[in-house]
């Protein structure tokens, strides 16, 4: 029997990617609800005016895809080796 977090793909993730992958979900959810009231509020009322809206679902969007990105980045880089820390023992800031 597997357990949850192998079938999630959540084994071997450390505490930092699970916090960035939960948080994005849940922004990504706010931002599915809020998408979904735009839509309601552009039926229902469609002289309203929901650009200021949109711009900053926009806005959100292009930070999840940053975060993410980001995180794919630094798994990338970790699994291939590229971060190696000095002799001395100090951090290279990389």
């Amino acid at each position: 029997m597997t357990r949850p977090a192998d079938r999630l793909g959540l084994a071997g993730r450390s505490a930092v990617e699970l916090m960035v992958l939960m948080l994005t979900g849940t922004i990504c959810l706010a931002l599915l609800f809020t998408g979904a009231a735009v839509a309601v509020i552009e039926i229902v009322h469609p002289e309203s005016d929901t650009t200021a809206v949109i711009s900053s679902m926009t806005d959100i969007l292009s930070m999840i895809l940053g975060a993410l990105l980001g995180l794919l980045a630094g798994r990338s880089e970790r699994s291939a080796g590229l971060h190696h820390k000095p002799a001395d023992g100090t951090d290279d800031g990389l």
